[in-house]
């Protein structure tokens, strides 16, 4: 198999043959929640798991939803494997339902599995996307430093209802803190730009993805819900999963590793 750039194979089964299970993410080092490899690593079922990937950040200036699909498939044209699901977690879902959609193009159309989807909107990115990014300069913030930040992106929420103006207004308040709280640390200045471009990149994402209709008719799609997560995408599953475990934990349960071992099967 020839080096892959858009796809990370999270399990190591790429026996000639053998299908194939996409999952669509937007991960990053260092994010708070459990990632779809966490997932792959606990099926057992003999799949390969196919992660997706962003471009480097910067790269993903002027892209498209069609763009990230066209990358996604080119590669998966080019392996030619037989893929018998894809998963989707969050807002990527609706990443997910479309891939699986264009690969029915040329195979089976894939069953979709999708962890908590989420409607992207304001208030989802800035739970699920800012709040965590500043969360993890809490050690040098403190408390007070976090709740600042915090009521700076609920401010800019109330004063912005235009998704991708509003992320642009998340980096300039994530840029500002994080520069201020690795002054604090003695880090260097592109070690702050390095952060800021990997959090553009994930809302270039996200923007993208909202803007994406939610694609519907597939013959079988499954949702894997938590106990916490607030903005539904309304997808109309064909069944649905629900587990008392947080949305950080979802991927990274052994109950929900085995049902989702279950639907594999």
């Amino acid at each position: 198999m020839s080096e892959l750039g858009s796809w990370r194979v999270t399990e190591d089964d790429r026996r000639a043959g053998r299908p194939v299970v996409l999952a669509v993410d937007f991960t990053a080092t260092g994010r708070p929640e459990a990632a779809f490899a966490a997932l792959a690593r606990g099926l057992g079922t003999g799949h390969a798991v196919w992660e997706s990937l962003a471009p480097p950040p910067g790269e993903e200036s002027g892209m498209s939803a069609e763009d990230y699909l066209l990358r996604w498939t080119g590669e998966l044209r080019a392996q030619d494997v037989s893929v018998s699901h894809v998963f989707g977690y969050c807002a990527s879902s609706v990443f997910a339902l479309a891939l699986a959609e264009r690969v029915g193009g040329w195979q089976r159309t894939p069953s979709v599995v999708l962890f908590d989807p989420t409607a992207i909107n304001g208030e989802t990115v800035l739970r699920y996307g800012f709040r965590p990014v500043i969360d993890a300069l809490s050690g040098v913030l403190g408390a007070d430093g976090v709740a600042d930040a915090y009521r700076e992106g609920e401010q800019a929420v109330a004063a912005e209802s235009e998704l991708a103006a509003l992320t642009e207004e998340f980096i300039r308040i994530y840029r500002r803190f994080g520069a201020a709280a690795f002054e604090r640390l003695g880090l260097k200045a592109d070690r702050v730009e390095e952060l800021v471009g990997w959090f553009r990149s994930y809302l270039h994402y996200v923007v993208a993805a909202g803007r994406m209709p939610v694609t519907t008719g597939l013959p079988d799609v499954s949702v894997v819900r938590s106990c916490d997560l607030p903005g539904n995408l309304d997808v109309r599953p064909d069944r649905e999963l629900r587990f008392e475990v947080d949305h950080a934990e979802l991927l990274g349960h052994p109950d929900v590793a085995k049902a989702v071992a279950d639907l594999l099967r």
